[in-house]
């Protein structure tokens, strides 16, 4: 076959390459404004539209909108309300008690081709446009199956850093922008236009999909903090600790485990995921692996300023095989039924390091082999 004909490490770094091309990207400086934010800020007094916008960052891509007409600084006395700061921009004085913006203002060029269009007098444009042992027989089986399980391991933890350091990392929560900031919006027709924060109407919304708003455009973009984890969407869970293969003769074999988890939280508390567990080995001692699918069900009901605490339940299949010198030949399947408990730091809103203790129970393990095993593992959860 073709695949036996290519090195292992070949497919490996292949297979890598690929997850890592799919799964990474470059965060942007638009941040998308939610359609029920826009309803709100159109209908604020247009003087504090720019004090607290709740934005999701977007990912830089080929498609973003056409920068705004670049923000002029100005001279004169500034009006009520406003300071002259040092790049010469008029900026609310409630935006003294933020510091510096995130985003700095890009350094004003005059544009090459004259705009006729008239410049407002705070700067902006008036015009809105809108491996096997060696041992014969079993062991040379389980030492293909440890292989391929490598592998999935290697994938799943690259595909889980790679969404922590993009979907994870982003931000999302408030921002804080001049009131007369310029505001993208994206229409159902395709279209785009750009109208100022201050001057945006529930009548531009009709036909409005989506908005989003630059921080190198402006006076610059304030970030005023994180919104707390928002677990509402899809998730990915990925770990490692110590897990347990319960073996005749009463033995418990502990060694390092792995976990991964793909489901849906409904709710910002509660989710259904499909969870897989992965034991392996091939040592001199012998050689073993374990793996469980099945459905879990999450629920955090305890929230103690970052730490969310909350059990949950699953259960599934489990296909398990050894052989060696110092273990039992065993092969087959069967049942397990699983609950514990959880906790999770929330590192951003869209990030968490967990903690997990679990205990599993084996309905059909036979008089020699003990139905109750645990183990516990520490990772990342990514919504």
């Amino acid at each position: 076959m073709i695949r036996d004909a290519i090195p292992r490490h070949l497919r490996l770094q292949a297979l890598i390459t690929l997850v890592a091309m799919l799964t990474s990207g470059c965060l942007g400086h638009f941040y998308e404004v939610p359609r029920t934010e826009l309803e709100r800020l159109a209908q604020t007094p247009p003087e504090q539209r720019g004090q607290a916008i709740y934005a999701v960052q977007q990912f830089s891509t080929a498609d973003e909108p056409e920068p705004a007409p670049p923000w002029v600084p100005v001279s004169g006395q500034p009006p009520p309300g406003y300071y002259f700061d040092v790049r010469g921009y008029w900026v609310p004085d409630f935006y003294v008690q933020y510091g510096a913006p995130y985003y700095e203002p890009p350094p004003y060029q005059s544009p090459e081709v004259h705009d006729a269009s008239p410049v407002t007098a705070n700067g902006s444009s008036g015009g809105s446009a809108r491996s096997s042992s060696g041992s014969p027989g079993n062991i040379g089986n389980i030492g293909k199956v440890d292989e391929l399980l490598v592998v999935v391991v290697v994938v799943g933890v690259v595909v889980g850093l790679a969404l922590a350091a993009t979907e994870g990392a982003r931000y999302e929560g408030h921002v804080a922008v001049h009131p007369h900031h310029p505001l993208h919006l994206l229409h159902g027709n395709g279209s785009q236009s750009i109208v100022p924060l201050d001057e945006l109407s529930l009548t531009d919304l009709t036909t409005v999909d989506s908005a989003t708003l630059s921080g190198a455009e402006g006076a610059g973009m304030w970030l005023r903090g994180s919104a707390p984890i928002n677990r509402h969407g899809f998730s990915y869970q990925f770990g490692g600790g110590y897990d347990s293969l319960a073996l005749p003769g009463l033995q418990n074999y502990r060694s390092l485990g792995f976990h991964f988890a793909l489901g849906y939280f409904p709710t910002r508390t509660f989710g259904l995921l499909a969870h897989s567990r992965l034991q392996f080995a091939d040592e001199s001692l012998g050689s073993f692996y374990n793996v469980r699918l099945g459905m879990e069900a999450q629920w955090y009901p305890i929230s103690l300023w970052r730490l969310h605490l909350g059990p949950f339940v699953g259960g599934g299949q489990s296909w398990s095989a050894s052989a060696g010198a110092a273990m039992p030949t065993t092969s087959g399947q069967r049942p397990y039924l699983s609950a514990g408990a959880l906790a999770e730091f929330e590192i951003s809103t869209r990030l968490g390091l967990t903690f997990r203790f679990t205990e599993d129970y084996l309905p059909t393990a036979g008089p020699d082999t003990h139905r109750f095993i645990n183990s516990w593992s520490v990772g990342l959860a990514v919504y």
